[in-house]
């Protein structure tokens, strides 16, 4: 949790303030009890009465003072950690931008949504309660040993042993359900992956009559989420009838033995009310502690869990470079990649590529196709060899440089909810002749035009479009973009053959002047590339124009074979 204060900028002064001005509140508490003791020994005892009044005047005006700090305290704290809270919130979200794409794989989407989400709220809350309660009942704790002492020498033991005892239980609970906590989020995580994973596939689920077993796995999900949640209650509803059981037999103890002392005359009747006031005190103090436990654990387990999210290396960007004209605009020398395995995902990539020259790319399905797009748009760095753009090594670039240089449309595009001129507009373009113009060369003006052109609704992931018009907005959005560089990763997968020739057309006759990276699973889509790159299993099997293929590559003779047989019968 420490390691998330450095986001309390611009609310320190709160957060430094609110628990001041609690412990001045529980200074005023302990205050009370005194004034208790000297109205009964005094005021009451000797039947003053206009004492007894002006004492409770006292009292009330010292209650009043009291709850103007408390108020103070509780704005204050309550202003702190919602400002942490925004804090954490917008550092983790452009975390998030940042991070490598493979360690955000790997943590999961559902996951990252969590902690950025769940987590926080929880080590938001936890921080107000601790500004508001965790020093106030120290300060009542140890002041009420301490006025013990002043009260009554010869029992302060009683208190102090006590409250040592309450809080050694207080401890061994806490410790224990940090861990309980934490399983108990990690749960949730497989919650909400699972629930994401039955929205996105909820077609093929109906599809295959698995409402059932989608239902059965999510259930068992949520039963163990119970569990774990259960068992970390069950352990924090032992904190409170804990500290009552052990403050209430020093009570006991308290009342035995300062009895027979008033009887004796060496305690007064007001000290003995004084010191089960400050027993009562000292046990409200460690249960209201018992309750801020179970937050205090939530929350440090959900630090821990958005501090690991803020451990994962940021990709960071190069400090810039001057791309030379008359470099190639694409070189890769014995680049490679691995996500970490043994075995490269795709490796031994040696590419030339100068403007106006196509790559086609192809290979079986797990070949390294998107893995080799990544590369090039520096979504993986090469763990071996080099990936040059424009003359420069690609790592050397600002993130701004490199965005102006390479383009991707990617395989499974993603529009975002809004119209389509918002998500054209990401490409940093907002003139509409040249949207319309890219979306003409998409063929996607044609179906666009048919609503309400630009202003046309785009719902979430661009849901109300096919697969085939989705990719169709994502290749203009490229286009717009007019990148020297440009990476068709499958985009027009979802094409048919017409159409998708038609485009590819569109797209040559518009990129002559650029360097095209065209992925695809269809031979007759790459076949007048410039140079064709065969893939298998992350190794190149072949590299050379159409024909050299045909004579020289059994796997590209394979797969040209069985696409254009799949195309005539198309």
């Amino acid at each position: 949790m420490l390691k998330l204060l450095k986001y309390l900028k611009g609310y320190r002064a709160a957060a430094i303030a609110a628990p001041l001005f609690k412990i001045i509140e529980a200074i005023i508490e302990l205050i009370i009890p005194l004034i208790v003791a000297y109205m009964i020994d005094h005021a009451i005892a000797d039947e003053n009465i206009t004492l007894v009044i002006g004492l409770g005047a006292l009292m009330a005006g010292l209650s009043c003072v009291g709850l103007g700090f408390s108020l103070s305290c509780q704005y204050l704290a309550s202003k702190a950690a919602v400002g942490l809270g925004c804090n954490i919130r917008k550092a983790l979200y452009s975390h998030l931008h940042k991070l490598n794409l493979g360690d955000a794989d790997r943590m999961g989407t559902g996951a990252l949504v969590n902690r950025l989400s769940t987590d926080v709220t929880q080590a938001q809350q936890g921080f107000a309660m601790f500004l508001r309660l965790m020093l106030r009942a120290p300060v009542i704790a140890a002041g009420g040993a301490i006025m013990s002492i002043i009260v009554a020498p010869s029992l302060w033991y009683i208190g102090v042993s006590a409250g040592v005892a309450a809080f050694i239980v207080l401890l061994v609970v806490m410790n224990a359900g940090v861990s309980r906590f934490s399983a108990m989020q990690k749960r949730l995580d497989d919650i909400s992956r699972f629930t994401g994973e039955t929205i996105r596939g909820e077609r093929v689920i109906r599809a295959f009559a698995g409402e059932k077993r989608s239902k059965d796995k999510f259930d068992k999900a949520l039963d163990s989420h119970c569990r774990a949640a259960v068992a970390a209650s069950a352990l924090s509803c032992l904190l409170t009838p804990a500290a009552t059981v052990i403050i209430n037999a020093a009570v006991v103890v308290l009342l035995w033995l300062g009895g027979g002392m008033v009887n004796d005359g060496t305690l007064s009747s007001g000290d003995l009310i004084a010191l089960v006031n400050y027993l009562n005190q000292i046990m409200l103090a460690l249960i209201t502690t018992a309750t801020l436990m179970v937050l205090i654990s939530k929350a440090i387990s959900s630090a821990a869990r958005i501090n690991a999210v803020f451990d994962l290396a940021e990709d960071q960007s190069g400090d810039g470079a001057i791309p030379d004209p008359d470099a190639p605009l694409v070189e890769l020398k014995d680049a490679s990649y691995s996500f970490g395995g043994e075995e490269n995902a795709v490796g031994g990539l040696n590419i030339t590529l100068r403007r106006g020259e196509t790559l086609g790319v192809i290979g079986t399905t797990g070949s390294g196709k998107s893995t080799l797009a990544g590369l090039l748009v520096r979504f993986y760095r090469a763990t071996e060899g080099s990936v040059r753009i424009a003359g420069n090594n690609i790592l050397d670039y600002t993130d701004e440089q490199l965005r102006s240089l390479v383009t991707l449309a990617p395989q499974k595009p993603l529009l975002f909810s809004g119209t389509v001129r918002e998500n054209l507009a990401m490409s940093g373009c907002n003139d509409p002749e040249k949207m319309q113009d890219k979306l003409n060369i998409a063929r996607a003006w044609e179906f666009i035009s048919d609503k309400e052109g630009l202003d046309t609704p785009v719902t979430q992931k661009g849901n109300n479009f096919s697969g085939g018009e989705k990719q169709r907005l994502s290749l203009a959005r490229a286009l717009l973009r007019d990148a020297p560089v440009l990476v068709l990763d499958d985009a027009a997968s979802a094409l048919d053959y017409v159409t998708e020739a038609e485009v590819m057309q569109s797209v040559r006759r518009t990129c002559r002047d650029k360097a095209v990276i065209n992925i695809s699973q269809r031979a007759g889509t790459i076949r007048r590339a410039d140079k064709i790159l065969v893939l298998d299993g992350g190794r190149v099997m072949g590299y050379g124009t159409h024909q050299q293929l045909l004579e020289n590559c059994e796997l590209y003779r394979m797969l040209s074979g069985k696409t254009e047989t799949a195309g005539g019968q198309a």
